[in-house]
């Protein structure tokens, strides 16, 4: 017997919204810590590296720090982002393709 109910799957995840103010600006960069987060995705390592460059040469950030997630579909663990945001000043994420 062929059955005549049809059982539909909605496959989008649910969004979770949240208002949360954002960081005051710095009034420079010279010698600040900045948090370099990689996403993995093609070309991402690149506009990192080209980024460090700029943001040490010209603005005289003094440090860096390098995170690199296993896989860009997934968000940067929340004990990272926690340990980021109290070593560094800044923190740029590079997604790239």
């Amino acid at each position: 017997m062929i059955s005549s109910m049809l059982r539909l799957v909605d496959p989008v995840g649910e969004a979770q919204t949240a208002n949360i103010a954002i960081a005051p600006r710095l009034d420079t960069l010279r010698g600040k810590r900045v948090a370099l987060i990689d996403n993995t995705k093609h070309n991402a390592n690149t506009f990192l590296a080209a980024t460090r460059e700029l943001l040490e040469h010209r603005y005289g950030v003094a440090s860096f720090e390098y995170f690199r997630k296993y896989s860009a579909s997934v968000p940067t663990p929340p004990d990272v982002i926690a340990q980021l945001t109290q070593s560094c000043d800044a923190l740029v994420h590079g997604v790239a393709d």
